[in-house]
């Protein structure tokens, strides 16, 4: 009798086991969460006494909070793509017009783009600062923002799908970025003041490696893009 009343006890036990939720911190959507961003443009005859022109800024910064879209589009640029239109006029121009429409039209289509932002100033003087908020949550953890190294030919700096989730899932009270500096592959002047030189056929987008910015390979950041948490 005592075996044939373990033997549902047992069961129960297993059944209770196979229940039982998972940790907090490991599972569920993390909900909505709202960052202070600030761009900080550290670029200075000090930090680039040979890599510094005159009149050296940064443009309009224009960014979005978002997800990975499934087919593998980029949301701004990816590297070892191909520039957009759109992020060409950006990177030669600083201006932000067709980016944005872009950006508009990743929504309209389904892409996961929940939010886009973008400074009020003409440009961002360096050494200098740029300063939004941006809300993310579970199904657009990420945040991407560009802005033109001007004057250049096709050159700028990114955050580039920098996700606000730590590895269990939860959403991280601060983080800080270097702003890395890519070449749009659409113009190939060599210098920050070249005259117009169209890339043809364009190249994919690629990290700065060389002079001026990078001699020799290695370079000296360019600014940083800090994350808090605020809500």
């Amino acid at each position: 009798m005592k075996r044939l009343l373990l033997l549902p006890l047992l069961a129960l036990l297993l059944g209770a086991c196979e229940k039982d939720p998972e940790p907090r911190s490991l599972a569920g959507d993390p909900g909505t969460a709202k960052y202070r961003i600030i761009f900080r443009a550290t670029w200075s005859a000090a930090t680039h006494p040979q890599a510094y022109p005159a009149g050296a800024h940064f443009s309009r910064l224009i960014g979005a909070a978002h997800g990975t879209a499934m087919d593998g589009a980029e949301v701004l640029f990816r590297p070892d793509h191909l520039a957009s239109p759109g992020l060409k006029d950006m990177a030669e121009r600083g201006n932000n017009t067709i980016l944005r429409t872009e950006l508009l039209a990743h929504q309209g289509a389904g892409l996961p783009v929940r939010e886009i932002f973008e400074n009020n100033l003409a440009y961002i003087d360096s050494p200098g600062q740029f300063v939004d908020t941006v809300q993310v949550d579970g199904q657009h953890p990420l945040v991407s923002a560009v802005t033109m190294i001007a004057p250049s030919p096709d050159w700028f700096v990114a955050l580039h799908e920098q996700s606000l989730l730590d590895e269990r899932g939860q959403w991280l009270p601060a983080l800080t970025v270097v702003a890395r500096a890519y070449d749009a592959g659409t113009d190939s002047g060599p210098d920050f003041d070249s005259p117009d030189q169209p890339t043809t056929p364009a190249r994919p987008v690629a990290p700065i490696v060389g002079a001026p910015l990078a001699p020799g390979g290695t370079s000296t950041p360019l600014g940083t893009f800090y994350l808090e948490r605020i809500q």
